[in-house]
């Protein structure tokens, strides 16, 4: 399921939701759906699916901030822990952020990108962006570092109703733009542009295509199209694939997931699924999907699902029934997401094996301008060295769960200033250097957990 079929899934819940209910405020779903796109599609998407019960959203709390300056988590916790450094970025808002080699580098409406020094959170460079891009198409994830460039999103024709989005390309060390490509719509997800071995996949020309882009230069390497689907894209051991759902119920109804040669584009169909999928990750040498069980539609009713196993290698094919979506991050073999109820809960990615639930502890804090709003945690960052996946809330606190069991090995908070609760928009957790890095609205900080 792409992006799009979940917008759409969204709208369709909540509008057979409340089909006559005059209390919820008008154009509710299409708020949803554009606030959604303010984190990954995966995190929001779950929670406006948790406002129509049908959802494997999380319930996390906050609680009071207000502490300023740097200084370790408040006493009291179950847990200890180092404040290394808090950042307070320029700007209005942050939208996504990712780490490199001793940086971090965000992208926000009014910045296409700025360089944080990962040592000492001071503030490297900026570039502003040409234009503020408000709430329309903020950046869901970045595509990531290679080669001392940064590979990020700007307004393609700044300051216009329909601006478009440019997959730009920045040099780490001059702060000049490479080179700029259009991609074929607004979409600023992890699979809009996916860095691949010799370039960079990218959704454009069409929105039915991908154009393999030169890393250093944005030469067009090669172009590859299909009809009647929608694809996700990912690279697994360098080499990019796609995963595709049908487009509409006039298509035919199997997934494909189909291997693009790196040098040429040319395409390979790994394996076919029965009915509409959704992409979850990779698990190794594993694309895993999510279909509702035995093929039925539509993906916002609830009840079990399958979790899809595709080797890529063989092309071997197996299901296994979980008991909602398993929609949520993959690693280290098992996929960590959320059930109905709102506690994690983690899958062996292998064989769909419900390892462990686990409430987080933390409640999430109501839209006060919506009632039927909340705020939303952060997707699980994992340390697969020590076996520890981590989330955070808006208010900064924090809570590691043994990757194994579940159990609680860590909690902690750290200090931030009071901001009002705003529904649709998560925390960023990143794992970096054993520690964790995180972003929270305009702050940024590192930490270092004291595991128990």
């Amino acid at each position: 399921m792409s992006a799009d079929q979940l917008d759409s899934a969204i709208r369709d819940v909540l509008h057979r939701w409340t089909p006559d209910d005059q209390g919820v405020p008008a154009g509710l779903a299409d708020r949803i759906v554009r606030r959604r796109r303010r984190r990954n599609v995966v995190r929001v998407t779950g929670a406006a699916l948790a406002l129509a019960g049908v959802a494997f959203g999380a319930v996390l709390a906050t609680g009071p901030g207000g502490e300023d300056g740097a200084r370790p988590p408040a006493s009291g916790m179950s847990g200890r822990g180092s404040l290394l450094w808090r950042t307070t970025l320029p700007g209005t808002s942050w939208d996504a952020c990712t780490t490199g080699p001793s940086a971090v580098y965000c992208r926000g409406p009014e910045y296409d990108g700025i360089h944080v020094d990962a040592r000492t959170g001071k503030i490297v460079w900026e570039r502003e962006a040409d234009g503020d891009d408000g709430d329309r198409t903020p950046a869901g994830a970045l595509p990531g570092v290679r080669d001392g460039v940064l590979y990020t999103y700007a307004d393609h024709a700044p300051g216009t109703p329909g601006a478009g989005t440019d997959l730009v390309a920045l040099d780490i060390d001059s702060r000049e733009v490479l080179w700029k490509h259009e991609l074929a719509d607004d979409s600023r997800g992890r699979s809009s542009a996916v860095l691949f071995e010799g370039g960079i996949l990218a959704n454009a020309p069409s929105f039915k295509s991908v154009a393999a882009l030169d890393g250093a230069t944005g030469r067009t390497l090669w172009t590859h199209s299909w009809k009647r689907a929608d694809c996700d894209r990912d690279a697994v051991d360098g080499v990019p694939y796609l995963m595709c759902s049908p487009d509409s119920e006039k298509a035919p109804q199997y997934s494909t997931v189909v291997r693009l040669d790196p040098a040429t584009g040319t395409p390979r169909t790994v394996a076919s699924v029965e009915g509409p999928t959704a992409y979850v990750g990779t698990d190794g040498d594993a694309v895993l999907l999510a279909g509702k069980a035995d093929g039925r539609q539509p993906f916002g009713e609830p009840g079990p699902a399958d979790l899809i196993r595709v080797e890529l290698g063989s092309g071997k094919v197996s299901r296994h029934r979980v008991e909602g979506m398993p929609v949520g991050v993959v690693a280290d073999g098992i996929v960590l997401s959320f059930d109905r109820g709102g506690s994690a809960v983690a899958y062996a990615a292998d064989d769909g094996e419900r390892l462990w639930s686990r409430d987080l502890g933390l409640t999430l804090r109501k839209d006060p301008h919506d009632a039927m709003m909340r705020e939303l945690s952060s997707e699980a960052a994992v340390d697969p060295d020590s076996r520890v996946a981590y989330y955070a809330d808006p208010s900064g606190h924090l809570v590691g769960l043994d990757l194994d069991t579940g159990a609680v090995r860590w909690r902690g908070r750290v200090a931030l200033p009071d901001a009002p609760s705003e529904a649709g928009v998560a925390p960023e957790l990143m794992v970096y250097d054993h520690g964790l890095v995180g972003q929270v609205g305009r702050e940024l900080f590192r930490i270092e957990p004291e595991l128990g």
